[in-house]
Parts: structure tokens; C-alpha cells; sequence
């Protein structure tokens, strides 16, 4: 059987564990948007400016990146899309942030990769 104290002191190391908790994840969302056809989607809206973001706990590994947050389409308007950790595939590789490019149809999302 723990003891009252200490089993409240685990309880409370828990809880402080669980807020620290990150997404850890690749790029699922760092994808350019098409239709059913294949063909460009392109938006007549400009994003807003990017959201001021503060890097979310620790590296889980010394093979994780921060891989920045973006304003993404979506039904219609803009979602902002969270900051996370991603493995990096390689120890050299370099992430190149996603971002929205200016085209004589309107504006279009060009993905992140990896250099």
C-alpha cells in the first residue's frame, strides 16, 4: 500500500508529465492543396500574418526539429495548423518551412520539405 503523501506527490508528478506533453509527428498536414481533377487550388484570400509561436516543450530526441506552425485552407477560410516535433529522416537533413506563393490565379501552398 503508498502512503497518503506519497501517492499524492505521484499523483502531482503525473499530472506536471502530462501537461508537458507534445505532438510529435512528421508533416502529415504539409501538403499542397488539389481538387479531384489533380489541378492547383488556388485562393483569392491572402493568409494572415503568421502567429508569433513558442516552441513546445523539448526535443523528444536529438533527432527531432521544431517544424514551424501555418495558416492553412480549409472550408473556406484559414485554420492555423500547430508547431511540432518531427524525426528528422537524416542527420543532416534541414526542414524548408511551407508557405503561400502569389500566382497570377491567386495564391497557392507550396509544402515543406526536407533538404
Amino acid at each position: 500500500m503508498i502512503a497518503p503523501k506519497r501517492a499524492f506527490f505521484l499523483v502531482v508528478g503525473l499530472m506536471i508529465l502530462g501537461a508537458c506533453a507534445v505532438e510529435v509527428g512528421g508533416p502529415a498536414h504539409e501538403v499542397s492543396y488539389y481538387d479531384a481533377s489533380g489541378s492547383l487550388v488556388y485562393v483569392d484570400d491572402y493568409p494572415p500574418p503568421p502567429r508569433s509561436e513558442v516552441v513546445v516543450g523539448v526535443a523528444p530526441s536529438p533527432g527531432h526539429v521544431w517544424v514551424g506552425g501555418y495558416w492553412a485552407w480549409r472550408r473556406g477560410g484559414w485554420q492555423w495548423v500547430d508547431g511540432r516535433w518531427v524525426a528528422r529522416p537524416r542527420p543532416t537533413a534541414v526542414w524548408v518551412p511551407g508557405h503561400w506563393e502569389h500566382r497570377a490565379r491567386g495564391n497557392v501552398w507550396i509544402s515543406g520539405y526536407w533538404r
